[in-house]
């Protein structure tokens, strides 16, 4: 579907990028509310940093309770086109792997 596109090692964390301008918080609680038992379990689990400026604009880190979450949360909706582009979902990077040698 994407060139080059690898989903990356299992986290509890996603980077999400290619997306529309005006996405909002909520926006998140919608896609990734069917990983959870209800929006409110979405809304307590979910931890979300939007960047709306500069050059990290229309890209977003969502951590999830757990790595079982967020590998729900790729598999549904990666490619999904949200509000008329496809989102482009990859885990993010371990802080703490890069560091151990």
């Amino acid at each position: 579907m994407f060139k080059n596109y690898t989903p990356g090692n299992p986290a509890s964390v996603l980077y999400i990028k290619n997306l529309v301008k005006d996405v909002v918080h909520d926006d998140f609680y919608y896609v990734f509310g069917s990983v959870f038992e209800s929006l409110d379990a979405a809304r307590s689990g979910l931890s979300i940093k939007l960047m709306q400026e500069g050059r990290m604009r229309g890209q977003a880190f969502v951590t999830f309770p757990s790595v079982e979450h967020a590998q729900r949360a790729l598999n549904l909706a990666h490619g999904y086109a949200f509000k008329g582009k496809p989102m482009i979902i990859q885990f993010g990077r371990n802080p703490g792997a890069s560091k151990a040698s």
